[in-house]
């Protein structure tokens, strides 16, 4: 029985791998089968689908075409736009490039036969809109020939009378004060008289061109300073040379009568010294309704021999820097001047030219012992304003300017044989709040300038005319 058990156990295990490996084969020609089963029936059903489709050529052909008018293009979208009228519209195209062109696109504007197609930005079309709607004596939104002979006044491009029978007609005018000019005639005008074709080199038919209208139309914010103009008298090159200030043609002081701060809060900033000149011109405390001339020394026209002024360099009107008064900052009295402004932005600002700035630091320079404040301050109109409020948003935006500002001012006498300037403040220039507060503190010395002299009779007043000097 011992050995019996072990032979039996062996014969068993043999039967059951055969038996064994017998399913597995019946299994794999099973799948296989399946799996040809299943590719004969996939290929059946292609073959179905295939001789079923019409062949491709036989296809109807449709063709995408893209508008005549601007080949390439796959997407035109119009957008009206309201504020600049009910006849104007913003038109954008996209190329196959995915890149976008916009333009905007006066249409039935009245004497023209075709759409009137403005390359400018929207920005810079609402700037022109907004100088157009300030110039507005009536809700109805029309200028007259004379009006838009003043646009051009104010933009420097000065018309005579010669010019004039040329706009009645284009206009339709029956006179100088009739009022038919609308917002899209007048850009109807504007684009002729600046066409393309007559300009080569781009300069007028440039948006950098159009985006003078901004700036005009920051002047004419405030309504008061819109009416202050400026004139010129005598040679520039001579020392009786001046540029004297009017209100509605009436003689103005820029010191006294052009007021410190607008509506908004902005404050009003006099150009004495554009940027990139060197030739010294202030306004003259001295003389009869303060006119700008170019300061003079020992009989000699002064100019910075230092170098160009690198910003635009003014004063803030009614204020005054007291020289009875020491200040705790520099311990030095003031200059007997209108505080001095430094507008950092990238425009040139002409001399006599008003503009609405805000203030963003100091710097406590002293001159010859006495205290010169610099306000450094920034023209609303700038593209970088919105983004610069303070001394940390300055450096940010524009690196390096305060250092290079500071270096500037305490050289520049160097250059004539003089000691260097010295500062207030351990060097430092200050924030926002510390030069809003000087700038305060100098508009109540002024006041308190004009009640004095007022009382001992040395100021008299003529309508809107203040005739005081120092």
């Amino acid at each position: 029985f011992a050995c019996a058990a072990p032979a039996s156990s062996d014969a068993s295990s043999l039967d059951g791998r055969a038996e064994h490996g017998d399913l597995v084969g019946a299994a794999t020609v099973a799948a296989n089968m399946t799996t040809v089963g299943v590719m004969a029936y996939v290929a059946h059903k292609l073959s179905q689908l295939r001789d079923g489709v019409p062949d491709r050529t036989a296809w109807p052909q449709v063709h995408v075409s893209p508008p005549a008018q601007a080949p390439g293009d796959f997407d035109r979208q119009t957008t009206p736009l309201e504020d600049l009228g009910e006849h104007a519209f913003l038109v954008t195209k996209h190329n196959s490039h995915r890149k976008s062109d916009a333009q905007v696109v006066f249409r039935d504007v009245k004497g023209m036969d075709k759409d009137l197609v403005i390359s400018d930005s929207p920005e810079a079309v609402a700037a022109m809109k907004g100088v157009f709607k300030k110039l507005c004596s009536s809700s109805r939104e029309m200028l007259s020939v004379s009006d838009i002979r003043n646009v051009h006044n104010l933009l420097g491009e000065p018309l005579d009378d010669s010019d004039m029978p040329a706009m009645l007609e284009f206009f339709k005018a029956a006179d100088m004060n009739d009022l038919v000019v609308s917002f899209d005639m007048f850009m109807s005008w504007w684009s002729k008289l600046h066409d393309s074709s007559a300009d080569p080199d781009g300069y007028y038919s440039q948006e950098r061109y159009r985006q003078r209208f901004k700036v005009l139309q920051s002047r004419l914010q405030d309504p008061n300073i819109a009416r202050i103009s400026s004139a010129p008298e005598g040679d520039e090159t001579s020392r009786r040379f001046r540029i004297h200030f009017f209100l509605d043609d009436q003689p103005l002081s820029p010191w006294h009568d052009v007021p410190l701060k607008n509506s908004d809060g902005s404050y009003n900033f006099i150009c004495e010294i554009p940027k990139w000149t060197r030739k010294k011109f202030e306004i003259a405390t001295g003389e009869a309704m303060n006119p700008i001339k170019q300061d003079v020394k020992n009989g000699v026209l002064r100019e910075y021999k230092w170098g160009d002024m690198l910003f635009n360099y003014g004063a803030f009107p009614q204020t005054w820097e007291d020289p009875k008064v020491v200040s705790e900052e520099t311990g030095c009295p003031g200059d007997n001047d209108p505080i001095d402004v430094i507008e950092l932005g990238t425009r040139q600002r002409p001399t006599g030219s008003i503009t609405r700035v805000k203030i963003v630091g100091v710097i406590a320079m002293i001159d010859s012992e006495e205290t010169d404040w610099k306000i450094l301050a920034i023209a609303l109109d700038d593209d970088r304003a919105p983004n610069i409020q303070d001394l940390a948003d300055l450096d940010a935006h524009m690196p390096g300017a305060t250092a290079s500002l500071t270096h500037w001012l305490r050289m520049y006498k160097t250059a004539e044989g003089k000691g260097e300037n010295r500062f207030g403040f351990g060097g430092k220039p200050q924030g926002a709040a510390t030069a809003t507060r000087i700038v305060e503190e100098t508009h109540e010395a002024w006041k308190q300038l004009v009640a004095q002299s007022s009382a001992a009779g040395s100021m008299t007043r003529k309508g809107s005319s203040t005739l005081l000097t120092v």
